[in-house]
């Protein structure tokens, strides 16, 4: 009795799979370092995306635009893990900070960079996904229209509205520790 993988248990040749993953893996990594800010959560960002393509059974020829239904798994799995990951309050790795902080600036990007993330996750995550392709990818409107499946005057719009959201949350935030 032959054992298959469960790439051929999913209905996906080898081949396929491994075209699919060389095609897109940069990208799921991207979209989801661009959401959890660590390395090594995007990394299982990604082979969680692949793993569940496979274990579901997924071809991928139910959909014509394959790079953005992996470009919205990557962002909901990296929503859903910095979620947990701001719940349970960790640091990248997993352990308590001990000590004082260094002066170097490194600390005050990571502060920018936490409360750049804890504002986009206060968007739709429709939003949050545009202004990823666009600030942390460098895509243009029309290539975000493209990659979405949208019209591009409607991604232009909910981008230019998106920026105006996201400036309103880093202003309130910064005004409330002011306060």
């Amino acid at each position: 009795m032959k054992t298959l993988t469960a790439v051929q248990q999913s209905g996906m040749k080898k081949e396929q799979f491994e075209k699919l993953f060389t095609e897109h893996s940069k990208m799921v990594y991207r979209a989801a370092y661009s959401v959890t800010g660590n390395k090594h959560e995007a990394q299982d960002v990604v082979q969680d995306v692949f793993l569940k393509l496979v274990d579901g059974g997924l071809t991928l020829e139910f959909t014509e635009n394959p790079a953005g239904y992996l470009f919205r798994m990557a962002i909901n799995e990296a929503r859903q893990r910095f979620r947990d990951r701001k719940r349970e309050n960790e640091t990248d790795d997993g352990l308590e900070l001990l000590g004082e902080t260094p002066s170097d600036g490194k600390p005050l990007d990571d502060a920018i960079r936490q409360s750049l993330l804890d504002a986009i996750a206060q968007l739709e995550p429709e939003h949050a996904e545009l202004l990823i392709l666009w600030a942390d990818h460098g895509y243009t409107d029309a290539e975000i229209a493209g990659t979405l499946g949208k019209s591009r005057a409607a991604v232009g719009m909910t981008l230019h509205r998106t920026k105006a959201r996201l400036k309103e949350i880093m202003s309130a935030e910064k005004e409330g520790e002011r306060s």
